[in-house]
């Protein structure tokens, strides 16, 4: 079996919008977010709509991982739904998707528009738009509104699939000179130290009081990769992405934060 980089479909997006939820369901501030099952059960409904909107746009680039039959003639690298009849694919010829990735590329356009997300009912916008607030405030800082590339979804661990994903991200850097801008996890921090990332800033949000009584403090970190800087020991930098659960957000939610 091999792991193969494929640009996503919209026959992907319910897939995608499955493994979302199964990986982060119990991340603190997704809970915090979305604090009810049923809630959280509709949040996968609307994962799945931006996921198709985000597929249609041409400043958006969405990545899948698919695990496929080495041997199989239909495991094209790349491929995308201009490639396949209809633009579907069928896993039990294609290889099962195993991991995804957006990436949001360095636009210059002032005028661009994102496609906007649609909460299901049960939000608590509060704390999703003083967290998409606190998170676009700080990569405005560190990255001066610069184009840059900017990861939009969480981590992927398993298998090698992030860094396939990743890689094509920091490709494109190199290709362009534009830098990255990612937040990641406290937990994940020390992988991106290791492989050439640089902390910009701290993003923090109480969520919650500890059984003590003590304020709950969820973290992220916001990294920036140069590719001018490379990491001399890391060569072409092959990458896991291990990004907090609402690094998505950050520039998805502007309408909901005006």
């Amino acid at each position: 079996m091999s792991l193969l980089l494929w640009s996503a479909q919209l026959a992907d997006s319910a897939r995608i919008a499955e493994i979302h939820m199964a990986s982060f369901g119990p991340n603190a501030m997704l809970r915090a977010q979305f604090p009810t099952p049923e809630t959280r059960e509709a949040l996968q409904a609307s994962i799945e709509l931006k996921t198709s909107a985000d597929i249609q746009d041409t400043n958006t680039t969405v990545l899948i991982v698919r695990l496929v039959d080495a041997k199989s003639e239909d495991c094209n690298p790349l491929k995308s739904s201009r490639d396949t009849e209809e633009g579907k694919t069928s896993e039990s010829t294609a290889g099962r998707i195993i991991g995804f990735a957006k990436w949001a590329h360095a636009v210059d356009d002032e005028d661009y528009v994102e496609p906007p997300w649609i909460w299901p009912a049960g939000t608590a916008l509060d704390v999703l738009n003083e967290w998409t607030r606190q998170t676009e405030n700080k990569y405005n800082r560190v990255m001066a509104f610069a184009p840059c590339y900017r990861k939009l979804d969480p981590a992927h661990e398993r298998s090698g699939t992030g860094s396939l994903m990743l890689q094509w991200g920091m490709d494109q850097c190199r290709k362009s000179g534009y830098q990255a801008y990612l937040e990641s996890t406290v937990e994940a921090a020390p992988f991106y130290k290791k492989h050439g990332f640089k902390a910009a800033t701290t993003i923090s949000l109480v969520i919650g009081v500890t059984p003590n009584g003590e304020p709950l403090v969820y973290r992220e970190i916001g990294f920036v990769y140069d590719p001018s800087k490379r990491d001399k020991g890391g060569g072409f930098l092959s990458l896991l992405a291990e990004l907090g659960w609402f690094s998505f957000v950050r520039r998805l939610c502007r309408t909901i934060v005006k």
